[in-house]
């Protein structure tokens, strides 16, 4: 019930950003060019079209160009290749993007086809594109589900069942996000899954190259799933970290904005190093003031103030979703202040963070 009323408590501050009217702009409010639009990285085949193969036929000799099989693969009953599933039961509306689609196939018993022994593998790619800060990372792949055939020689193999998957986004071989088994699509169909994930204004493994891994969790009744049309976008952070933390009993409080702040958007705000247990005060405006307060500073104009209590670990989470019509490059400034009896004149304080509408 607390989270609920911190966050309509957000979200009228966000509401008075909103012009009155056709043209109008709400006094004191800080105005900003709105993120840049997504960059799309490259990924080598990313459709699986390579190599060509003929229609209704597969490939699992060796993995699609550009990709390499992770996990136990032997390129016999558990292998990794494409499959061009036109005029097959397979996908009867064919590949979701071009003719391909990446196959991974893990069959432990051909004579019991339901065994399944929880030994994931798949696929996976180091690109050329490197980490960096303050970005934004969607990561989406066509999910698919294969069907039953009862034509040769697929009408070897049960297909019935999901053994389940998962994509993952890795940086310097280190795995930064994942996701798993969070759609379901219907046999002989594809869902599009999406993974977002963002680097915050620093990372330890900025630099490195990222990475992409398409796994078969072979953890239930079904041999294969099938990945196409892996796309991976970046855009510069939503989020700016304007600094101005105080540091308390538990070290240097820091709060992370995360989501786009587009209409509708998922977003959230995160506190950590908070006193454990401490009442914590969200304060929220729409221009920044930057006055000295209690031995640091107080960087939002305040507009809003949400109390809050951190959890035994010094921690405050508030998830919120990112309300239609606010003009794109509204700015919205936010800062923790959390009672502290460790920190000078009993008060701490966060980071400062400015959030961009997009």
């Amino acid at each position: 019930m607390k989270r609920h009323r911190s966050r309509e408590l957000l979200l009228l501050a966000i509401a008075a950003v909103t012009p009155p009217a056709a043209g109008a702009q709400s006094v004191g409010v800080e105005m900003h060019a709105p993120p840049p639009a997504a960059v799309s990285l490259p990924i080598v085949n990313a459709g699986f079209e390579a190599p060509a193969i003929a229609v209704g036929s597969f490939s699992t000799t060796a993995p699609p160009n550009g990709w390499v099989a992770v996990g136990n693969i032997d390129f016999s009953l558990r292998t990794v290749g494409v499959l061009h599933p036109a005029t097959t039961q397979l996908y009867p509306a064919g590949a979701p993007e071009g003719n391909n689609v990446g196959v991974v196939f893990l069959l432990d018993d051909f004579a019991v086809q339901g065994l399944f022994t929880n030994q994931p593998a798949g696929l996976a790619q180091t690109l050329g594109s490197t980490l960096a800060t303050s970005t934004r990372y969607e990561l989406s792949v066509e999910i698919g589900n294969i069907a039953n055939d009862p034509d040769p020689p697929n009408n070897l193999f049960q297909f019935n069942g999901f053994p389940g998957y998962r994509i993952e986004l890795l940086a310097g071989g280190v795995l930064l996000a994942a996701r798993e088994n969070a759609v379901l699509p219907a046999e002989g169909t594809f869902l599009t899954d999406t993974l977002a994930f963002e680097s915050g204004a620093s990372h330890p493994l900025a630099g490195q190259a990222l990475g992409l891994r398409l796994l078969n969790l072979n953890a239930a009744p079904g041999i294969e799933v099938n990945f196409d049309d892996v796309r991976l976008e970046a855009t510069p952070s939503a989020w700016t970290d304007l600094g101005s933390a105080k540091p308390g009993s538990a070290g240097v409080p820091q709060l992370v904005g995360t989501g786009p702040l587009t209409a509708g958007s998922a977003n959230a705000l995160a506190l950590n190093a908070a006193a454990p247990g401490a009442p914590a005060t969200l304060v929220a405006g729409l221009g920044t003031l930057g006055a000295p307060f209690k031995g640091g500073t107080l960087v939002p104009s305040p507009l809003i103030l949400i109390p809050f209590i951190a959890s035994g670990a010094g921690a405050v989470t508030l998830p919120f979703a990112w309300p239609a019509g606010v003009p794109a490059g509204t700015q919205l400034f936010m800062q923790f202040w959390i009672s502290d009896a460790g920190a000078s004149f009993g008060l701490s304080a966060s980071n400062a963070v400015a959030g961009t509408a997009g």
